[in-house]
């Protein structure tokens, strides 16, 4: 007879166990993200010159834009979490670099999105600590798309109040600051120059890439979820195919191990399924054997 755990799981699907697992899937250098940060920003700042100088039809670059912002947050997200660098001192400048040429185009500081991301796993689903927690516990898409727009989801400013006994905390909000300061003014100065380029090449689509991110990276994964491992993300279906979505039906896995980066998530989530399974996590029935482009699961 196999040995359990107190919660009642078989040994072999342990958490220490799947942590080994997951560890084995960890290690890889996350080049792919790195050129989708690095190119998309690079993309993005070109569009400036070919536009202004009529290479480019505005419209078409307002095209173009949007879809750099839709790609921006995902590399520095890596960025946030360390996959970069791996725990190496020498490479921990990578992560800061690419974590912050990848957010030109959706014009936020760096420092402050990792700082509140790392709240965000600690206390995910927490409603006075979760800085997400308005994304997903909310009434609507609608709702969400509204407060995206009108800037409710990004008042991050409060947690400074929430969590004023974490001095690292607060000094990333402090070293943040110029750099917001530059994203609110940059445009202002820009729009009385380049109206329409201004507004077309960086202010819409810097809202499209955020109404994106919102949607797929807070709202779906958290959706009707409560708190604890294994509970406050959730696998989810969606008539998208994953590489539209970035893949966020996965979602849960990089709240299980953060350390594993993205395009490795779906070859950790199919060698972590029995443990899921034996978890009783709703949906993990579901994952196929070999997870593919098309949507994950159907529920």
């Amino acid at each position: 007879m196999a040995l359990r755990e107190s919660s009642g799981i078989a040994a072999e699907f342990s958490f220490e166990n799947e942590k080994a697992i997951a560890k084995s899937f960890s290690q890889r250098f996350q080049w792919e993200m790195i050129l989708i940060g690095l190119g998309q920003a690079a993309i993005w700042l070109s569009l400036w010159p070919l536009v202004l100088n009529g290479f480019l039809d505005l419209w078409f670059g307002f095209l173009i834009a949007s879809l750099c912002a839709c790609f921006a947050y995902l590399p520095s997200h890596e960025a946030q979490h360390g996959n970069y660098s791996r725990g190496n001192p020498k490479l921990k400048w990578l992560d800061g670099f690419v974590g912050h040429i990848s957010l030109i185009t959706l014009k936020f500081p760096y420092h402050i999105l990792r700082i509140t991301h790392m709240k965000h796993h600690a206390y995910t689903n927490d409603p006075e600590k979760d800085p997400d927690y308005l994304n997903a516990h909310t009434k609507s898409l609608l709702t969400v798309i509204k407060n995206v727009l009108d800037g409710s989801t990004l008042q991050f400013g409060k947690y400074v109040d929430v969590f004023s006994s974490d001095k690292a905390f607060v000094n990333s909000f402090q070293r943040a600051i110029p750099l917001a300061m530059f994203y609110k003014l940059a445009p202002m100065v820009l729009v009385v120059i380049f109206p329409l380029e201004t507004l077309l090449l960086w202010w819409l689509p810097a809202k499209i890439g955020s109404v994106y991110t919102t949607v797929f990276f807070s709202y779906y994964p958290h959706l009707e979820t409560s708190t604890g491992r294994y509970k406050d993300t959730r696998f989810w279906a969606h008539w998208m195919p994953r590489f539209l979505n970035h893949s966020m039906q996965l979602h849960f896995i990089h709240h299980l191990h953060p350390s594993i980066g993205h395009y490795d998530e779906p070859k950790a989530i199919e060698a972590l399924k029995p443990f899921l399974i034996a978890r009783e996590v709703p949906g993990a029935d579901q994952i196929p054997d070999r997870v593919t482009l098309n949507p994950l699961i159907k529920i």
